[in-house]
């Protein structure tokens, strides 16, 4: 036990000495290695090996390259201006057109830092031209930007399926109510803003200008409908579907919308394999953390501790969420998934939780966690876009905690919402 409480400590101590999460992982358990004789210290290598040579796991690298190529492939501009022609008209225009671009971009990125960035530089120009003021502009980007992550594709959710088990078509299943549901609230907080600001609307368009839209955004929108159908219907893995949605990504920046170069396709491959490499590394070392954890018993003790406070599963639940929530806000998504789900799962078992329901949860958390100080990525890269400091962001932000609090209070306390399309 006392040999258990002195790795958590030093992997804590690691963590706020801003040591990457991967070394803190790697340094924890060869200290672990060390302290018990017992343990082969040649393991360690061979399981950071064998833990990432997984043909399950190929689905994460995969997913990435496909953020990538469309981001750079000139979808863009053609979501946005599918969004405006839908949305625009509504009081508040631009901000319900932000957040219906982040839906459709969501189906194509997967990632919350690449909607922000992608998007941002998209939305926030074209809403302050309008009238918007910056603060606002920043704030519903940014907010809007962790939808991402919960409509389909998504990598947290493919490795959340990875080291859970749990179904990732499933997965992506149960994040489009809870996508559309934080939509929704999003919209809501933005009209109310507006009526109060007097911002500006757009008019109404036309059919044809409706069709015309379509016809451009189309083949961008398809390609979260190849990822579903390809697992739904069983014809493909995840792995085999992300590995097409790479291609079809390729096939569309260089053949359909020919926007992507020799030299963008470069920058495409070298900021993938960076990315690649970080979470590869992340998965090698959380392995080993993990093996750790459960040979320490970490999980088992934690759920003693928390069942002898108590044993209202509602209560144990909310304890879950208050930590997934501080924890997100100083650990980047992929860090905090591979450190806290060995430790949780079993918890959310006990008290008879669906583990696809948790893993909606669990990444609306830390996507929560994305817009919270300290870390706060998606802020970050707002206010830089936006040209505005990160006091003024935050602030601008603090309005759509509201919808996304109210979205987690909901997914929580009803299952069916977030499980109402899996049993296809």
């Amino acid at each position: 036990m006392q040999v258990g409480i002195l790795i958590i400590v030093l992997f804590l101590v690691l963590l706020l000495l801003r040591v990457p999460a991967a070394f803190c992982m790697l340094i924890t358990t060869l200290v672990y290695a060390l302290v018990e004789q017992s343990v082969p210290q040649s393991f360690i290598p061979q399981a950071m090996v064998s833990g990432s040579a997984s043909y399950t796991i190929m689905a994460a690298p995969f997913f990435i390259l496909v953020g990538e190529l469309m981001n750079s492939s000139g979808i863009t501009k053609r979501l946005f201006k599918f969004a405006n022609v839908l949305v625009g008209h509504i009081t508040g225009g631009l901000g319900h057109v932000n957040v219906l671009a982040s839906v459709f971009f969501s189906g194509v990125s997967g990632s919350a830092i690449a909607d922000a960035a992608g998007l941002g530089n998209v939305e926030i120009k074209a809403m302050v031209d309008e009238g918007y003021d910056p603060d606002f502009s920043v704030g519903i980007t940014a907010a809007s930007s962790t939808i991402g992550p919960i409509i389909p594709p998504s990598s947290p959710m493919v490795l959340y399926g990875i080291m859970s088990g749990t179904s990732i078509g499933a997965l992506f299943m149960a994040g489009i109510p809870t996508g559309i549901l934080m939509a929704g609230f999003m919209m809501l907080v933005v009209y109310i803003i507006s009526k109060k600001r007097n911002y500006p609307k757009s008019r109404r368009a036309t059919l044809p200008e409706i069709w015309k839209a379509f016809k451009e955004a189309f083949w961008a929108l398809l390609s979260p409908l190849i990822l579903i159908v390809g697992m739904l219907s069983g014809f493909a893995t995840p792995t085999e579907t992300a590995a097409v949605a790479a291609a079809y990504s390729l096939f569309l920046g260089v053949v359909i919308y020919k926007e992507m170069t020799w030299q963008s396709l470069m920058d495409i491959m070298r900021n993938s394999i960076k990315s690649i490499g970080m979470v590869m590394l992340l998965i090698a070392t959380g392995t080993v953390f993990a093996w750790m954890i459960g040979t320490e018993k970490v999980a088992e003790k934690s759920a003693e501790l928390l069942f002898s406070l108590t044993s209202n599963p509602y209560l144990i639940l909310l304890l879950i969420n208050l930590f997934l929530l501080f924890v997100g806000t100083f650990m980047e998504t992929t860090s905090a998934l591979l450190v806290t789900l060995p430790v949780l799962l079993p918890i959310v078992k006990i008290i008879g939780m669906s583990t696809v329901q948790f893993g909606v949860i669990m990444v609306l958390l830390l996507m929560i966690g994305m817009l919270t100080p300290p870390m706060a990525l998606c802020l970050f890269v707002t206010s830089k876009i936006g040209g505005i400091s990160f006091d003024r962001a935050f602030k601008a932000v603090l309005p759509y905690y509201v919808a996304l609090l109210t979205v987690l209070i909901i997914i929580n306390l009803f299952p069916g919402v977030t499980l109402a399309l899996t049993g296809l």
